[in-house]
């Protein structure tokens, strides 16, 4: 559960002319405001977006720009030129935390069945009796190299690139999880988004790559844009089952997988649209990853030994498999969204509507009452923001069918419901905020639970909530002070919500950590350059 970055930008090494010789060390210019300026400077008023380079993604919903800006030129490139630019973000934190995984009690569970070798524990459970500390201090640093071009007919072309330290596993869903997990391996660095596009001002723009999708691009109303992103940041000392699921379509399964994406001009200075197709769960990597696929790999998804491994990538190309968990993988999505943004007198107005369908990779393998069926995705995607000088209010809503963070629903799962509402204040250095998030899903449920007697059954909606308050305060150019407090709590019947054991023939009815609480209070530097 990561949100999309903060940052505002600087040339760190002059335009490099193709035609002619430049040299001046100038700012980066985000639709006018210049890097090391306001809190959040990738914010711009409602008004005309220019098409320029690929956004270096940062919190959505800011006061004054309702959705992630795509920034004009900077500096601004006759024809001919290319700007190169990397651009870095450092964060620090320290904090204190509370939630029901620091002395937890946990039902056993495994990874499924492997061959013959039976069932493996999961080692990323909390074990039996496990007490951690409240306090916990800890760091990260990102960096964005890019860089964009302008031909002499005015086609705009550019590259953009995100590297991230830790890696674990690949994105995907069914057999997968998500790259943006951190494991014991510290110091490594991985591609979070390729992209490359191409686009005039007249035509719109046309993205290739590990990118965001319209529905993250566009999203309006969902308030991360005080302290580090509220539900949606980066401080890691809560224990991971007991973090509120941010259901939302900013976050690693969504942008991290390979697509195409069709952004439109602005048209009467109010609407603009955005279209995505992404053919499978493919990311980042070329032939590394596993979409270059051999029948052993899809037949099987490369399980080896007694335990689940990074091996285990199955196959992003499938279209059907004989593995019933791989039927969980996201194929053929499309994405799409239409906006709406105009200003009267001092009031800025956005509205954004749109949504996600798709389907699933086959089963073909045997039927049986152990199998989960899935249904593809279809979501309802709608958010609004008022503006009015530095107060900002609005809500984003999703409706339909989808499980957790960008998973599928389970066949005869209940369909998913997640919103949040917000507001923020820009008072000088200063940016303050709050979001509220419901989320309800089907979550553990599934058919084979579902059909379990003697009171061991499964709850079928899985409830979450949580609040989150903040504030950026500007020390000075690109340095930043942050306090974050959250507060959540999950519900599912039947659930071991820390460990993942469900109620079934397995472990009976499972009583224990059906639901879980969690609060912390964080305090934080961020550098940006």
């Amino acid at each position: 559960m990561r949100k999309l970055l903060l940052a505002s930008a600087a040339m760190l090494g002059g335009t490099m002319a193709l035609v002619s010789v430049a040299s001046a060390q100038v700012a980066q210019n985000y639709s006018g405001v210049t890097a090391g300026g306001p809190p959040f400077p990738n914010y711009a008023p409602a008004g005309p977006t220019p098409l320029g380079a690929l956004p270096i993604p940062g919190p959505v919903g800011g006061p004054g720009f309702p959705g992630t800006v795509v920034p004009g030129y900077g500096p601004p490139l006759s024809p001919g030129n290319i700007s190169v630019r990397i651009v870095g973000r450092m964060m620090a934190y320290f904090g204190v935390a509370s939630d029901s995984g620091r002395t937890a009690t946990v039902t056993p569970t495994n990874v499924g069945s492997v061959g013959s070798s039976g069932g493996a524990v999961n080692i990323n459970a909390p074990q039996a009796n496990t007490k951690l500390q409240a306090l916990g201090a800890f760091t990260f640093a990102r960096l964005y190299p890019s860089f964009d071009g302008v031909a002499a007919n005015g086609l705009k072309y550019g590259a953009f690139l995100e590297i991230r330290q830790d890696n674990q596993s690949p994105p995907g869903g069914g057999a997968n999880g998500s790259i943006s997990g951190s494991d014991r391996a510290r110091g490594e660095l991985y591609f979070r988004r390729e992209t490359t596009y191409l686009g005039t001002d007249q035509l719109g723009q046309i993205r290739v790559g590990a990118t965001d999708q319209p529905t993250s691009l566009f999203l309006t109303g969902n308030f991360e844009n005080f302290d580090d992103g509220g539900w949606n940041g980066d401080p890691a000392l809560l224990t991971g089952n007991t973090q509120v699921t941010w259901p939302f379509e900013d976050v690693g399964v969504y942008y991290s997988t390979t697509k195409i994406v069709y952004l439109s001009p602005k048209f009467f200075d109010m609407v603009d649209f955005g279209v995505s197709y992404e053919p499978g769960t493919g990311a980042e990597g070329g032939d590394s990853t596993p979409g270059n696929c051999n029948y052993g790999t899809t037949a099987n998804t490369g399980l080896v030994g007694p335990l689940i491994t990074n091996n285990s990538l199955g196959c992003d190309s499938a279209a059907a498999t004989t593995v019933a968990s791989e039927a969980g993988r996201r194929r053929n999505t499309f994405d799409f969204v239409g906006r709406f943004r105009t200003a009267v007198g001092p009031v800025g107005v956005a509205l954004t509507v749109g949504g996600i369908e798709g389907g699933h990779v086959l089963y073909d393998g045997a039927p049986g009452p152990t199998v989960t069926r899935y249904n593809g995705m279809s979501i309802l995607d709608i958010g609004t923001q008022v503006t009015y000088g530095g107060l900002a209010a609005g809500g984003h809503f999703m409706y339909g069918r989808y499980n957790g963070q960008g998973g599928l629903q389970p066949a005869g799962g209940v369909n998913a419901n997640a919103f949040v509402v917000g507001s923020s204040y820009t008072m000088g250095s200063n940016v303050i905020g709050f979001h509220y998030l419901n989320f309800t899903s089907a979550g553990s449920w599934t058919q084979p639970q579902a059909a379990q007697v003697n009171g061991n059954y499964v709850g079928k909606t899985r409830r979450e909530n949580g609040i989150a308050v903040g504030d950026t305060f500007t020390l000075a150019p690109g340095a930043y002070v942050m306090v974050t407090y959250l507060y959540g709590q999950r519900h599912q019947e039947g659930v071991d919500l820390l460990s993942g054991a469900a109620s079934g023939s397995t472990y009976g009815h499972v009583a224990t950590n059906n639901n879980t609480r969690a609060q912390a209070l964080f305090v934080g530097t961020q550098f940006r350059w």
